[in-house]
Order: structure tokens, then sequence, then C-alpha cells
């Protein structure tokens, strides 16, 4: 397990990274103070423009997605390889919402969840996005799209992954991603949520 613990730190610094801070630095420009003051994708395309934005969703995936393939290749014949695979990307995930780099104020975790789930579940995740995607066009709120597809993915896994610590995984994913946008849920119940229709 010294090796697990090992990967599951690594995974959590990786998570760490702001990468929306990396890419809005060179143009003088702090995602923590201006927009909508979150390090995610979303805001970094407003600040600096889609294709900003899309590296910074690059970014946020990929530190899902870089831990989780190595501890695929040294726990392939680990009997608690699930589990470990599993575990490698909750950490690089709350290594987004709490990065020790940042004093723990990270991002909402959506770009870094999805990450995670292209590994461990690729068709939970292509429902989810269609539906995200789906709610971002119909209602002009990324915040919907975000809240919708996090909450889709644990309902979708027992039917396409069959794997219950996916499940489990999932679901506490969700309710951190919920409880991360709970400004978010804030302003669209009183009706003051940024759309991206008008942007």
């Amino acid at each position: 397990m010294e090796k697990a613990y090992s990967i599951f730190i690594l995974a959590y610094l990786l998570g760490s990274i702001p990468t929306a801070l990396l890419v809005a630095k060179p143009f003088g420009i702090d995602p923590r103070k201006h927009g909508s003051k979150n390090l995610g994708a979303t805001n970094v395309a407003r600040l600096l423009g889609k294709k900003w934005g899309l590296l910074t969703l690059i970014g946020d995936m990929g530190k899902g997605i870089v831990p989780m393939l190595l501890a695929l290749y040294l726990f392939k014949d680990y009997p608690q390889k699930d589990f470990l695979v599993a575990g490698t990307g909750f950490c690089a995930f709350l290594g987004h919402l709490f990065p020790v780099y940042l004093k723990f104020r990270g991002g909402k975790g959506v770009a870094t969840a999805a990450g995670v789930f292209l590994v461990l579940c690729p068709a939970a995740l292509a429902v989810a996005l269609a539906v995200f995607v789906l709610a971002v066009k119909f209602t002009g709120y990324v915040s919907v799209g975000s809240l919708l597809a996090s909450a889709l993915v644990p309902l979708l896994i027992p039917f396409l992954c069959h794997k219950e610590v996916y499940f489990y995984t999932a679901l506490v994913m969700a309710a951190l991603i919920w409880f991360k946008h709970r400004e978010n849920i804030r302003r669209l119940i009183r009706g003051e949520e940024k759309s991206w229709k008008k942007n």
C-alpha cells in the first residue's frame, strides 16, 4: 500500500496545480479577482476568450487523467485495482477543489471530474456531456449544465460500468461539485446568475 499512498499524494499535488492561474497570469489577470472569481475554464473563457478557456479545460482534465493512467499501469495486477485507480482520480479531484498551493481555495472540479470519468466510465461521461451541452444551450447557464451532468454520472454508472466503487466515487464527487456551486445555486434561485448567452 506504500505505492498507493505515494500515487494518491502525487495525484493530489498534480490536481492542485492551478491551470486557470497559469493560463491567465501571463496576461496580467488573476481569475480569482475577475469575472466569476473562479479558477475554472468558463471564467478564463469569459476573461480571455474561448481558446484560452479550452486550454484551461484540457489542463484541468489532464490533472485527473495523467495520474490515473499511471495508476492503471502500476496497479494493473492488483486485486484492488478499481479502488486504487478510482482513489487516484478522487485525490486529483480533491487537489483541484482544495489546492495546497493556494491555501486550499480552488475551483469547482467539473473539468477534473470529467477527466476522472473519461478513464473510469467514458460511456457515463459521454451521456453526461450530452446533457451538459443541451442544458447550456437551452438555459444559457454553464452552472446548470455542470450541476445536471455531475448528478447524472452516479445514476448512470450502475447501468453502464457496473463498478460499485466507481458509483460511490461519483456520488461523493457530485456532492462536492454541488457544494462548490452553492453560490451559483443561490444566484440561480434569485435570477442573478450570469448567462453564457449574454457573453
